[in-house]
């Protein structure tokens, strides 16, 4: 192997930041448009392609008049955490805004506030109340026109919700109505909006709660549509520009007629597992036959797909999951599902009551799409997958 072999520019396994992070601007302008017309947004993606990063990027490269703030939420377990973590972030984004400084620090003294920092805020009398406190905090902010626009980017929502549902329905239902409550009242809506995202469909979860959907249906959707081909050969370019491992048109082509669903999650994939072979024998040189290779290798590697069926079995009834999976394990095997074999599933696991939102759930959370009167899985990866782990059917 040569000591100066040079890896592609790819991200695994964690938010792409930096020079790692891929600008799709479509959807980052997608999103300003949302948030200058003064809507909250709801990031309507399947899993592993880049919410996150999408989001963190927004929080970096603000636009004039607007202060983002960042906040992964999945480890809150109550609706008492959930609405001490608004107050935090929102008395933090103010912390760092210029603009009304002074009002800020006499609302700090009023509220017995101390230190704002990275560690931590220092309360020298802690509300009782968050929920409480954050609607108070919201009206007085609402009243000062000359401070910027607050954006909350708020990611895993929808896990956080469906946890604290298991335990009290309730909680989770006050969420969610708070959430709309504080979009839609106009003594608390004008200066601070929210991007809500998370990686299981909160269409899903809102149903789960109560069939909640009203709940959300005022926040502009964003769709993190997958690249065209013409990005999706971009994309190989700029991960691979300066790399040991690079790919002329022939071999770009081939790895687009096995990716399928041109995400930058499935490319990395990919590309990281034939850098990672060439490296080993130190041959800068690819063929197709070392594409096939890496895709192999990939789908054995079932860690990275492991989550997806893991996911669906912990966010189900057993009941339910049966009648999914049997519809993957199908697609896996043969390719495509119809939907009179939907229906005869949907009996035999008497689902034919909402058998086709099943679908809909389905083709939402990244699984599958919809081709004529078919279903297919939306990655060769993904069905690789399911025939892998399911290989008697």
């Amino acid at each position: 192997m040569s000591s100066n072999w040079v890896d592609p520019n790819i991200i695994l396994g964690s938010a792409a930041t930096g020079d790692n992070f891929y600008f799709r601007a479509e959807i980052v302008d997608d999103i300003w448009s949302e948030l200058k017309k003064g809507n909250s947004v709801l990031l309507a993606a399947p899993r592993r392609v880049g919410k996150t990063s999408v989001m963190q990027y927004m929080e970096q490269n603000p636009v004039e008049n607007f202060k983002l703030i960042f906040s992964n939420i999945q480890g809150i377990k109550s609706s008492e955490e959930f609405f001490e973590r608004i107050y935090t972030l929102l008395l933090n984004c103010l912390n760092k805004i210029d603009k009304a400084k002074n009002w800020f620090k006499k609302f700090l003294t009023s509220k017995s506030i101390g230190k704002i920092g990275i560690d931590g805020i220092e309360f020298e009398n802690r509300p009782t109340d968050f929920l409480k406190a954050t609607d108070a905090l919201l009206i007085e902010i609402n009243k000062i026109s000359e401070l910027e626009n607050i954006v909350l980017l708020l990611d895993e929502l929808p896990e956080v919700l469906f946890k604290i549902n298991k335990t009290n329905k309730n909680d989770a239902g006050t969420i969610l109505e708070k959430l709309r409550n504080w979009r839609q009242q106009p003594e608390m809506n004008k200066k601070v909006k929210f991007v809500l995202a998370g990686s299981i469909g909160i269409h899903y979860v809102v149903d789960i709660i109560g069939n909640r959907n009203t709940d959300i249906n005022d926040v502009g959707k964003v769709d993190f549509i997958p690249f065209s081909s013409g990005e999706a050969r971009k994309y190989i370019d700029w991960a691979a520009q300066g790399a040991s491992v690079i790919y002329n048109a022939e071999l770009k082509e081939y790895i687009l007629s096995k990716i399928q669903y041109y995400v930058p999650f499935f490319f990395n994939l990919l590309l990281d597992e034939i850098n990672k072979a060439a490296k080993k024998t130190g041959s800068r040189e690819i063929t197709k036959l070392n594409i096939d290779t890496a895709f192999d290798t990939v789908v054995k590697n079932n860690d990275h797909f492991k989550d997806w069926k893991i996911r669906l079995k912990k966010y189900m009834p057993a009941k339910h999951f049966n009648f999914v999976n049997e519809i993957l394990i199908h697609i896996a095997h043969e390719g495509r599902i119809t939907l009179q074999e939907i229906y005869d599933k949907a009996v035999k696991h008497k689902q034919t009551d909402d058998y086709m939102g099943f679908m809909g759930n389905l083709e939402k959370d990244g699984y599958i799409t919809e081709i004529g009167d078919e279903y297919r899985f939306i990655s060769p990866f993904l069905s690789a997958f399911w025939k892998r782990d399911n290989p008697i059917y």
